[in-house]
């Protein structure tokens, strides 16, 4: 088969299946988010919410018997799903007050900023900046995915480059950022950062609770998508799930990567 078709679909946080009532209330409050369903099925808890801006935020349950969900050697990593807010030093400061661990922001390359909150359970979420949406929704904290949500540490920029274009079908951005350490990748728009950082190989590999998906849109895809990257010498999970399916992969350094599909 051809290269697959990636596309970005939102993703899950995760959270302790026994504290998985604890933690709608959380991201309800802390977030500002509107709870608009859950659901328990064969592959567990899920609650879902609907963001201010736009999009869905998904609740998952870790699930010990489901090694795709299990949360067995949790491990952050350098994988980062990232979200929009619309003044961060407000933003940092509210969650401060609420007791919510918050790292120093970082200016990314691109002018934009960017800061760590450590959520519930422990599941490392990244908030960027988006100032043009400063006093739209005064109620909420973190308003939608981000305009580039997924944000990945790699030891080598040009290797990780190639790797992405030949696996996922992605290409590099027109906007050059190697010089500071960074590349953007891009689909139909730039969504993906790079970041060269210092990781001791072989590399530990993340399990993180925050996790972007990428949707194959036919299951009969789904299957063939893991086959081929089987196909690749890539180290692929079983396909797990009913209606909702989805499995996850891992690039050379380490960085996890989910797909899913569902009708």
């Amino acid at each position: 088969m051809e290269t697959p078709n990636f596309k970005f679909d939102g993703g899950f946080i995760m959270v302790p299946w026994d504290q998985f009532d604890e933690a709608v209330e959380w991201y309800s409050d802390k977030m500002g988010w509107k709870l608009i369903g859950t659901g328990n099925g064969p592959v567990g808890r899920k609650a879902f919410f609907k963001m201010p801006g736009s999009g869905q935020a998904n609740l998952k349950s870790f699930e010990s018997e489901l090694s795709h969900f299990t949360s067995e050697d949790y491990f952050e990593g350098n994988c980062r799903f990232c979200f929009r807010t619309a003044n961060l030093d407000q933003t940092l400061e509210y969650f401060n007050n609420q007791g919510v661990k918050c790292n120093a922001p970082l200016k990314m390359p691109d002018g934009t900023r960017s800061a760590d909150i450590i959520a519930f359970g422990n599941v490392r979420l990244t908030l960027s900046e988006d100032r043009k949406l400063e006093g739209k929704f005064p109620e909420s904290r973190v308003i939608q995915y981000a305009a580039k949500p997924l944000w990945l540490g790699v030891t080598d920029l040009e290797e990780s480059i190639n790797w992405y274009s030949r696996i996922c079908g992605w290409e590099s951005s027109k906007k050059n950022f190697q010089d500071r350490g960074f590349a953007l990748m891009r689909e139909t728009w730039d969504f993906v950062w790079l970041q060269k950082v210092n990781v001791e190989l072989p590399s530990k590999k993340a399990n993180p609770g925050a996790r972007l998906y990428f949707r194959i849109k036919k299951q009969e895809d789904l299957y063939k998508t893991n086959e081929w990257l089987k196909g690749q010498g890539i180290e692929v999970s079983e396909i797990i799930g009913e209606r909702w399916k989805g499995f996850h992969f891992y690039d050379p350094d380490g960085n996890r990567l989910n797909v899913w599909s569902y009708y």
